[in-house]
């Protein structure tokens, strides 16, 4: 290894003929306008102090390169192990200096030029730098130094911004004399320094890469398995395996786009959830790359399985792609469910999908079992979020729920398997429905809540025979019959318990419905006697039906009558996928103390358990009102069937197996803030 301290000038060559490669594993350009700003400012700093006998010096980094020898007898070629945000971004303002000053100066054009291009070479070594193909890197970046930059159709890259900035920059103080070209030019190539490292072949610049952060952005997960697949692969065949294969993958889930609530790039979250799906466990997302690197080096042991791997993982790729984007699915009744599925957000459920989609494609399951899934998932979902359960609960589901299937009796299999993974049974959903908060500042919270309700409002127009139903002629709102903001009116009209009421069932089903943005501002905070009229007679059969009854005023009992009429229907869309298995005694123990929060209680059965649990909680916490989505169990009306009055008015379902009853006490602890493990049970 050489290491030597290069200014600008000499990367480029004097000018002379040089070429710099993109290894393969390399990602695309990534800076963004924070680093464009720090590096101009950096350059207008020395431009302030510069003096040509005695050049101030910047060190800008290293720069690690392999020597590939020469082309056509007179040009170095080197592949550019690290550095290319750095030197991609050099070249850009070179460019962009060129472009401004083109007609005013034309020899200083031409030496810049000079910096960016081999004039005399053809083809790519005509180009200094040579960017990577991803995200349409490599055709902005030469589209630019072409000078066709009108030409350019937006793609992704950062490239074209990060031209357009300093193009923008720079124009502004060239054209009025603040700057003076020839100097800025010998700025930039006589200050900025790098250390320029030179690998000899036999050198490993992988494992280089993977430890090299300098002023750059940081190494993602996405990006460490690339620099692996790439460290694993002969380099006769990474041509082949990365052009083929691989950057299919990064073109179809691109790393700056994110998935979920998780805000993981799209690349590290479909390797995150593939190897969930193999490994039946949902890895750390910061440890994708090590799970994924443990994962090859156990199972695929030479090239060729290796690269057959890279060619599946394509494949999962685009199942993956079609989750992200329904509109990308080919058959129309699989894109209206994965659309579906997108408005109830079910990114947890993806390792699943995975093994799904790759049974379906290779006819291990037909088209009618396949969809039937993906209504059992739609139904899971819905009836969860209604019951106010919570979502990570999920993250440990999904994983291992393939290996539980028999799948020579599937869809029953799936069904009873679901079930047995705390699915709402109808009267947690019925309970649970009338107090559970769907709507918030989530943008996610609001899209199932208006999934919810069109799906009652097709599910009417059904029932009545229309043969169709009416679509609203704008984007979807959710309003709220009872204003967020109510007029002293509507505090008139309800009266004296006007505060309990709002701060208990504003966010609640029965209070929401859906109209236009229009419609929406138009009804704001009108009183309900103006309200309902005008709900009355919207095209929408979900309003229709309801406001055309005789209601006088809407309090508390007639946003649960809503709320009844609404649930009635949810489960006539999602009914019960089967019967709930029946409670379970406690596989032979039985718990007789009760260890919480540092106090002990005696306890004589799970029921006891479940009663005493909650109810020194709730001495603990008061009323449960102000805690949002409690576990299904506890409801302020009484259940249908065995429950318990707590001391705090609440009510307490009771006939729960064990294991439902130990879900429950430590959901319980978590929704109203404190550690599970303060919440032990000693068992005989």
């Amino acid at each position: 290894m050489d290491a030597e301290s290069f200014r600008i000038a000499k990367v480029f060559s004097g000018g002379g003929d040089i070429h710099f490669r993109l290894p393969y594993f390399q990602r695309e350009y990534a800076w963004e306008q924070q680093n464009w700003k720090t590096l101009l400012d950096d350059i207008l700093d020395l431009y302030d102090i510069y003096k040509e006998e005695n050049p101030p010096e910047h060190f800008m980094g290293s720069l690690v390169v392999i020597n590939e020898g020469m082309v056509h007898g007179t040009v170095p070629v080197f592949k550019l192990v690290d550095g290319q945000q750095r030197l991609t971004t050099i070249t850009l303002i070179l460019c962009a200096i060129a472009e401004i000053i083109k007609t005013s100066h034309p020899e200083m054009y031409n030496k810049i030029r000079k910096y960016i291009t081999n004039p005399d070479e053809p083809g790519e070594h005509r180009y200094k730098l040579l960017p990577t193909s991803k995200y349409g890197d490599r055709k902005t970046y030469l589209s630019i130094i072409d000078g066709k930059v009108s030409e350019i159709v937006p793609n992704g890259s950062r490239i074209i911004p990060a031209y357009q900035y300093y193009y923008k920059e720079l124009s502004v103080k060239l054209n009025s004399g603040e700057l003076e070209v020839e100097r800025l030019f010998h700025v930039i190539i006589n200050s900025l320094q790098v250390v320029f490292i030179s690998l000899n072949r036999e050198e490993k610049p992988y494992q280089i890469f993977e430890s090299l952060n300098a002023k750059g952005k940081p190494l993602t997960q996405a990006d460490l398995v690339r620099n692996y697949i790439a460290m694993k692969l002969p380099e006769a065949r990474q041509p082949e395996i990365f052009e083929n294969h691989w950057s299919k993958i990064e073109e179809l889930l691109q790393e700056k786009r994110s998935v979920g609530r998780s805000r993981l790039g799209e690349l590290t979250a479909f390797l995150r959830h593939y190897l969930a799906f193999r490994n039946a466990v949902l890895g750390n997302e910061e440890h994708v790359y090590a799970r994924f690197r443990d994962r090859i080096e156990e199972n695929f042991n030479t090239t060729d399985l290796f690269e057959q791997e890279v060619k599946t993982l394509q494949q999962f790729a685009d199942y993956y792609d079609r989750f992200l984007r329904p509109e990308h699915e080919s058959d129309p009744e699989v894109r209206k469910a994965l659309h579906r599925l997108n408005l109830l957000e079910i990114s947890t459920g993806y390792p699943f999908m995975l093994a799904l989609f790759d049974a379906y494609n290779n006819h291990t399951i037909n088209k009618s079992q396949f969809l039937e899934s993906l209504r059992i998932l739609e139904n899971y979902l819905v009836r969860r979020f209604l019951a106010g359960e919570p979502t990570n609960y999920l993250n440990k589901v999904f994983p291992t729920l393939w290996k539980k299937i028999d799948k020579n009796n599937f869809i029953p299999s799936l069904k009873e398997v679901i079930i047995n993974h705390n699915y709402p049974a109808d009267y947690a959903v019925l309970q649970k429905g009338l107090s559970t908060k769907l709507y918030g500042n989530s943008s996610i919270t609001r899209s199932k809540t208006a999934l919810v309700l069109d799906s009652i409002n097709i599910h009417l127009s059904e029932i009545k025979n229309q043969g169709g139903h009416t679509v609203l002629n704008g984007p979807a709102t959710i309003e709220h019959i009872l204003p967020q903001n109510p007029s002293e009116q509507w505090i008139t009209d309800i009266g004296d318990n006007f505060n309990n009421i709002s701060s208990q069932y504003l966010h609640t089903l029965g209070n929401l419905t859906l109209v236009t943005t229009e419609w929406n501002s138009a009804l704001s905070n009108l009183p309900f006697s103006d309200k309902k009229p005008k709900l009355a007679n919207h095209a929408l059969l979900l309003n229709q039906e309801y406001f055309a009854r005789p209601i006088t005023c809407w309090n508390e009992n007639a946003i649960q009558a809503r709320a009844q009429f609404l649930l009635k229907n949810i489960l006539e869309i999602w009914p019960a996928i089967g019967e709930m298995p029946a409670p379970k005694k406690a596989s032979g123990t039985k718990p007789f103390k009760l260890i919480l929060l540092d106090q002990e209680f005696e306890v004589s059965s799970w029921r006891d358990v479940a009663i005493k649990t909650t109810e020194a909680i709730a001495e603990l916490v008061g009323s449960f009102d102000e805690y949002e989505s409690l576990p299904s169990y506890l409801s302020k009306k009484p259940f249908v069937g065995t429950c318990r009055q707590l001391s705090n008015g609440w009510y307490l379902y009771v006939s729960l197996s064990a294991n439902a009853i130990k879900y429950y006490c430590r959901s319980l602890m978590t929704k109203v803030g404190f550690d599970q493990n303060e919440w032990q049970v000693e068992e005989h």
